[in-house]
């Protein structure tokens, strides 16, 4: 594996500027994971792993670094110059971003439809609610916070992997369930 010593090397640039910047997130169609949990979590549901930086002593899932077109160790200061937790637990990873085209009808289930959680901690604390409670799909609506920010990804704690999540707007959603004559119950 490659070892990258300078926090200017390209890739650190970039998982910083993943960390920072939604339109960077959008632009190259990536998000960054910050931790071993959410790594064996994308191995095990086989997500889209792009680039790797690890430190020393990392246990890494079997033969994944071989699958990662971007792998790497690192000291622990460039891992908190890239990292965006205050204290780094030893990896960064990305992942492609593969939004799922809006279903053209909903099958009998649970569904969860998120509208105006701009609390990034908040929204992943809810999806990961949601996965404990079996939801099939969740939808997001404008307004709410960006499902693809570390933090909500850390507060997720794997659901991007396990989950279809949707984007979409109240139109779209409201002739999806009308298209169904869905019940619809709402949170008083």
């Amino acid at each position: 594996m490659k070892i990258i010593t300078s926090r200017s090397n390209p890739l650190c640039v970039h998982l910083r500027k993943l960390a920072s910047s939604r339109s960077y997130r959008e632009e190259t169609g990536e998000f960054l994971c910050d931790s071993p949990k959410l790594l064996r979590e994308a191995a095990l549901w086989g997500a889209d792993v792009t680039a790797l930086l690890c430190t020393e002593g990392v246990e890494l899932p079997q033969g994944l670094e071989n699958r990662i077109p971007q792998a790497a160790r690192t000291g622990e200061s460039v891992m908190r110059s890239v990292s965006p937790m205050e204290t780094p637990q030893g990896v960064v990873f990305t992942c492609a971003m593969a939004p799922p085209p809006l279903p053209t009808c909903l099958e009998p289930g649970r569904y969860l439809v998120l509208d105006g959680i701009q609390d990034p901690g908040n929204a992943g604390t809810i999806l990961r609610t949601a996965d404990a409670f079996d939801c099939d799909e969740v939808f997001l609506l404008p307004g709410c916070a960006d499902i693809n920010s570390p933090k909500t990804i850390r507060a997720a704690m794997g659901v991007h992997f396990r989950r279809v999540i949707y984007q979409c707007t109240l139109e779209e959603l409201t002739a999806l369930l009308m298209s169904k004559k869905a019940r619809v119950t709402k949170d008083p």
